[in-house]
């Protein structure tokens, strides 16, 4: 039930025919984990299993018919299994696959010794191998960037102002926790600018302008209206829609890139995006291709993650873990097992 967890011993898992268990090395407490321990999140979730789905580890061992994978090799997983035949993956938008199903959610998660990739995972091609260049305690962080890039693939982030005349558009996120931090670390990459961050702790404003942010301000300070090409709710909070819808600029795009509790309602002027020409886009995990792109991002040394990994725990420690993952004094929180 909400916020009670447990450690278990449990038998360790054997895979079967064209499945791959992996030993995991480093595993971070997503969000998202976080409403479920709390219970905030419930769709999908299976009480009594392991949750954790932001991993990285090696081969363990492989199940009959298994290629490509050999014990020892590391890899991480892109969580996000679809069935590559619906319309929604023929369209390139997997992520969003009629029978889509999440690694950590649906199946037992990372939060173990010991984590079995089911056998269409493996063919679909989510089990990725990690590069050498990249520590297996910066690896979980490839899922929550994927989710990121994403998300701002899917509001053309980077294509141009939309007058077209060269110019970078300006961006404002709201939130610099962990997935705002890095928005900002993706956006910066891509050439956009400025970037303002709205941010209410004052030592996450802080982190923001050491990520790159131009302009940080907290909510009560913030009262921009007309001023930005695009925005980025990096934070589920409802009342920041119509803020964000105020903020942008006739022509702008929004993305309502974080999850909302069930249930959120929030009231919004529709001549807003009628006059203004406002396109809003929505953000739902990531595809395959999102996470190619990370692991590129961090192999080249374009987006280093490590300074976003602020705590470490083992997973007897699980209780602290999760007071400081959902306290907010931390960024991104990592068992190491």
């Amino acid at each position: 039930g909400p916020n009670r967890m447990s450690l278990r011993e449990v038998a360790r898992p054997q895979p079967g025919p064209g499945e791959v268990l992996i030993r995991v090395h480093a595993t971070a407490i997503c969000g998202t984990d976080v409403r479920i321990f709390t219970g905030r999140k419930t769709r999908e979730i299976r009480h009594g299993h392991p949750i954790g789905h932001e991993c990285a580890g090696a081969v363990a061992a492989v199940g009959p018919g298994v290629s490509g994978y050999a014990p020892g090799q590391p890899v991480a997983v892109c969580v996000v299994v679809s069935c590559g035949q619906c319309e929604y993956c023929r369209a390139d938008h997997e992520n969003l696959c009629d029978t889509r199903y999440t690694l950590g959610y649906a199946t037992d998660g990372s939060f173990a010794e010991y984590m079995l990739i089911p056998a269409l995972a493996v063919s679909r091609g989510n089990l990725f191998h990690l590069p050498a260049t990249i520590p297996m305690e910066i690896a979980p962080l490839l899922e929550p960037m994927a989710c990121c890039l994403n998300g701002q693939h899917g509001m053309g982030l980077g294509r141009g102002r939309a007058d077209t005349d060269g110019r970078a558009e300006s961006l404002v996120i709201f939130g610099a926790g962990p997935i705002g931090l890095i928005h900002l670390m993706l956006a910066r990459a891509k050439g956009v600018g400025p970037i303002t961050v709205v941010e209410p702790v004052a030592h996450r404003r802080e982190l923001a302008k050491r990520f790159g942010a131009d302009e940080i301000f907290s909510p009560d300070q913030f009262d921009a209206a007309g001023r930005f090409d695009t925005a980025i709710l990096a934070v589920g909070v409802p009342d920041l829609v119509s803020v964000a819808l105020r903020a942008v600029k006739k022509t702008g795009r929004i993305s309502l890139f974080a999850g909302f509790s069930a249930g959120a309602v929030v009231t919004i002027d529709p001549n807003t995006i009628h006059y203004g020409q406002i396109t809003v886009t929505g953000a739902s995990e990531s595809r395959r291709r999102d996470f190619a792109e990370a692991v590129s991002l961090v192999e080249q040394g374009i987006i280093d993650p490590a300074p976003l990994l602020t705590h470490r725990f083992s997973l007897d420690q699980h209780e602290e873990a999760f007071r400081v993952a959902g306290d907010g004094s931390a960024l991104k929180v990592v068992f190491e097992i």
